[in-house]
Formats: C-alpha cells, structure tokens, sequence
C-alpha cells in the first residue's frame, strides 16, 4: 500500500487573505438572491411544528434556533435547486477566497494527503477494508486516498464541474448527483465517509437515512461536522469561522448529532474532536 505524501502548506480562513477579497460573498449572495426565491423552511431536526426563534444575522443572510432542540440553522435559505449551483465554481473560487481559504484547485495537494489522515484517525479502526463511499467528495482527494490503501472507493457530488475538476487532477470519476435520489444498490457498502460535508445538506436527515439504506448491517459511518458546542464559537460568537450562513446551513449540537445518527438506524461508536471547531461521530448500521 501506497504511504501519504509529504503534506502540502495549507491556511484556511486567513483574515489577511479574506481582507483582499471583500465584496466577492456578498457579490455571490446578491447573485443567487437575484436568481432563486428563498425559502423559509423548518428544523430539520424537529419538522415544520417546531418553534423557533430567531439567532442573528450574518452576511445578510438570517439564522433561527430551534426551541425545542437548539438546533442552529438558516431560514430563509436557498431552494434544493440551487444546489448545483451554489456547490459549482462559484463557490469553491469566490467563496473560498472570500472567507480567505484556498481555492479547491489549490487545495487538491492537501486534501488528497489529508485523506491518508483521515481514513486512519476515523475508519481504519474499525475497517481495513471494504466498499466505500465519500458522500460530498469535492476534488476526489479521499477517493484516491482510499483506493492506495486497498479500498473500493467511489465518490458522490451534486456538481458536474467539481466532478471534472476530480476526475482531471485525482482521476477520480465520481457520480455525480445527490445520494438521496442516487439509486445506488441497497445494503452495497461497507463504510460510508461524510467529512464537513453534514453543514451543507438541505435535508442532512433524509441523506442520513440514505446512508442507512446503502450500507449493509453492522456498516461504518463516519460523520464530521462543525459543532455549536465549540470553543471557538463560544468565544467569538457571530465572529466565529463556521458561521458561515451561505453553506453551512445547518449546524449542530454534539447531543444533536448523536441523535440523528442514533435515530436513524445506527449504534453509537464514538464521538470525538478533532480539533477547537468540529466534531467526528462513528456509528453502526444496526
């Protein structure tokens, strides 16, 4: 098996590089207010009898609090039909820089080295082997980084120029599209891997059950996401660097994420941080 490459230099959310860039997220926002109506939607926890309340404001775009669970999330958001778009090279380009992170043609380097770091931090504890799957596979860097280590891997993202961008750097063809509505084989895998992929998704529950319905029993999740209980959060409030309305439009609680997972057809295995900002569960399909 193929060792991981020297890792690569890389700095996300850099203020000095985001301080070059002012104007491009709000540029991007005005952009697709102009194309597509927003939305005001409900908990994705807790369905549309739950009340909530409103959190604050950022980028002009509004969060609510779910009362009943504290489940922090945008509304008014985009309709599911901007996803292409919003996931396209737009985002990965003026985004990225405006939140003063590298672009994800100049990330390729460090995301495929880092996904040596990550199949041996969340997955190859519990599995060495098997038919995986990277939901949210961006540039392809995980993909590649599982076949060298004698994984079945495959890929799945919702935008068809992201999916050349993988398929021209990594050689990574993946499919392109949503897992919810994939039609992939039920009970066909053996590890399915999100990585700060949770924060994006319209509707996480529904993609959560898809992740049930692909894996065969006693299969391996591996979810990582920004945690409302960080640090981090806690200390800069509205400036903390995850907040970040435009895509991460669902964020959740350590106790939130457990639940989802727990009530969606897995057994707990572990729950832990990887650093200040983002927590990793590992469940089960039960």
């Amino acid at each position: 098996l193929e060792g991981p490459p020297e890792e690569p230099t890389v700095r996300f959310h850099d203020p000095d590089l985001a301080a070059q860039h002012t104007g491009l997220l709000d540029g991007l926002v005005a952009r697709l207010r102009e194309r597509y109506v927003w939305e005001d939607v409900a908990c994705a926890l807790c369905g549309p009898n739950a009340s909530s309340s409103y959190a604050t404001t950022k980028h002009g775009t509004d969060l609510r609090t779910c009362e009943a669970r504290g489940h922090l999330y945008v509304s008014p958001r985009l309709p599911e039909e901007a996803v292409t778009e919003l996931y396209g090279s737009a985002y990965w380009d003026d985004h990225a820089k405006a939140v003063g992170s590298p672009t994800l043609a100049e990330r390729v380097a460090f995301d495929y080295q880092n996904g040596f770091g990550k199949l041996a931090r969340d997955v190859q504890p519990y599995r060495r082997q098997g038919r995986l799957l990277d939901v949210g596979a961006s540039n392809g860097g995980m993909v590649r980084a599982a076949r060298e280590q004698g994984y079945v891997a495959s890929g799945i993202e919702p935008s068809p120029d992201i999916c050349a961008l993988a398929e021209r750097e990594n050689g990574v063809e993946l499919i392109c599209g949503d897992l919810r509505t994939a039609d992939l084989p039920p009970e066909s895998l053996e590890i399915v891997t999100m990585h700060d992929v949770l924060e994006h998704l319209f509707d996480p529950i529904g993609t959560l059950r898809a992740c049930r319905e692909v894996l065969a029993t006693g299969g391996l999740l591996v979810v990582e996401t920004p945690t409302t209980d960080s640090l981090e959060r806690h200390l800069r409030g509205d400036a903390w660097s995850q907040l970040n309305p435009l895509a991460h439009v669902n964020l959740f609680s350590e106790a939130n994420l457990v639940r989802a997972l727990t009530s969606n057809g897995f057994r707990l295995l572990d729950c832990y941080c990887p650093h200040e900002n983002n927590v990793i569960v590992v469940g089960e399909a039960i």
